[in-house]
């Protein structure tokens, strides 16, 4: 989904799911829904998988095999198909003709928010997992989630741990340089305006490692559709002012595994940037304590430093130098304001390699002393 979360640690392991059960009968003909026969589950709390997929063909049995993995079998998986024009509702046929718990919703192409509230209006479990088509879980995701909330029933979200691999199962992906290992929600509780101290600073919650209590999705709602690709990140926060109580635990055998690849939604950082300033932009208005609006002012202005760097480095270059400025005045450390300034003064004259690395490197370093960090500095 979206957002910049925090770098993964090794590449999954035994997770190659095949096209479908050989057995499988053709889609010719299938509905658009498959009912799922309640009487044919195991008991337990039931966790419904919203899967939104757009063209992922090539990914989705994967990631379906992951779930038949799962030592928690009471689960349910309802596909969202956003339109797609590959053969995304035949392989999910195929599953579904071999397993019950597995639903397929088809819809007109709208957006991946869209196909996610598709998802939760077709939801009929106590838990919620949501699980991008081209991404995996674990085998123990959803049992050490569901024992969690179960023996904690004052936490509304559970999240643990996330690694990140690329398309060939290569560890490490293609994460960003700008990523901070360090951005992420504490371990143990926290809800209000502790959270919403974290999350203001970043999208630091994969939505693959979360799991929701219903009750969460009855108070907060949708998600935005005007806000992708960072629907999810705004969704966090509407959590947080709503008082949700979030938990991080991590457990063995139960990470959420995400594909680093060209065509995520994260690929693109001019519209992850430009949606977040959006999204700073709603929050603005969504609250009137003081010490949050000043940090959600300060870090607009960083998004708009990295928006003003995508452009400049992307061709525009007086349209980035104008959001560079901006991002000087509008605030922060002196030392950012310093390196904002600098970026725009150099960007006519750098090249689209020296520009985006000069926002890595600390400001004493200068133009002549740059030197690659795996994150903003200085």
């Amino acid at each position: 989904m979206s957002g910049q979360p925090h770098r993964g640690r090794r590449a999954p392991e035994g997770r190659r799911g095949g096209a479908g059960p050989e057995s499988a009968r053709a889609a010719a003909g299938e509905a658009d829904t498959v009912p799922t026969p309640h009487e044919t589950r195991p008991r337990g709390a039931l966790v419904s998988v919203i899967v939104p997929t757009y063209n992922y063909a090539h990914f989705i049995g994967e990631m379906i095999g992951s779930l038949l993995a799962q030592t928690y079998a009471r689960w349910e998986c309802v596909v969202v198909d956003d339109g797609s024009t590959d053969d995304t509702r035949e392989v999910v046929a195929r599953y579904a003709a071999e397993d019950p718990r597995i639903r397929y919703v088809r819809q007109e192409n709208a957006g991946q928010p869209a196909a996610l509230n598709t998802g939760l209006r077709n939801f009929a479990g106590d838990y919620l997992q949501i699980l991008d088509a081209d991404d995996l879980i674990e085998a123990r995701k959803l049992e050490a989630q569901v024992a969690c909330l179960e023996s904690r029933p004052e936490v509304d979200i559970v999240y643990g741990g996330v690694r990140f691999f690329s398309a060939d199962g290569a560890a490490g992906g293609e994460q960003s340089e700008w990523v901070d290992d360090k951005l992420r929600l504490p371990e143990g509780s926290l809800a209000g305006r502790e959270a919403l101290r974290h999350l203001l600073r970043a999208n630091v919650l994969t939505v693959n490692s979360a799991l929701l209590r219903r009750r969460v999705v009855e108070e907060v709602g949708l998600f935005d559709d005007t806000l992708s690709p960072i629907q999810d990140w705004d969704y966090w926060l509407r959590c947080a002012l709503a008082g949700m109580c979030f938990r991080f635990e991590e457990f063995e055998g139960a990470d959420a595994l995400v594909r680093a690849h060209r065509t995520s939604a994260s690929a693109n950082r001019a519209r992850m940037c430009a949606a977040a300033l959006r999204l700073r932009r709603k929050f603005a208005g969504l609250t009137a304590d003081a010490e949050l609006l000043a940090l959600n002012r300060e870090m607009s202005a960083v998004d708009y430093g990295y928006l003003g760097i995508e452009e400049a480095a992307g061709g525009d270059v007086l349209g980035g130098m104008r959001r560079l400025v901006r991002a000087a005045r509008l605030g922060g450390h002196p030392r950012w304001r310093a390196k904002w300034l600098f970026c725009a003064l150099a960007a006519p004259f750098v090249s689209e390699a020296r520009l985006r690395e000069m926002v890595t490197v600390p400001v004493s370093q200068g133009a002549f002393g740059l030197r690659r960090r795996s994150g903003p500095g200085g």
